[in-house]
């Protein structure tokens, strides 16, 4: 069964947000070892500037994950629709 551009359009846009997940990934994971712990306490969070960025690197990863499973979602549905 050949794919609709939509579709196209929506597995392309879920492959875009899954490289953004993985580059998120993979900001987090370097930093967490230049830290040196990947346990993140609430005063590291709060009081390093690497804390900070982790903060918004996991806030980025959880709206990027939300999106991405959303249009994955609708691909699910105008794939079984027809």
């Amino acid at each position: 069964m050949a794919l609709s551009e939509k579709q196209k359009d929506t597995l392309f846009k879920v492959f875009l947000f899954g490289i953004i997940e993985f580059i998120c990934f993979v900001v987090f994971i370097t930093i967490s070892g230049l830290a040196g712990h990947f346990s993140w306490t609430i005063e590291q969070l709060t009081t390093t500037p690497m804390g900070m960025v982790i903060q918004i690197v996991n806030l980025i990863i959880v709206v990027d994950g939300i999106v991405m499973f959303l249009y994955f979602l609708a691909f699910i549905i105008m794939f079984i629709a027809g």
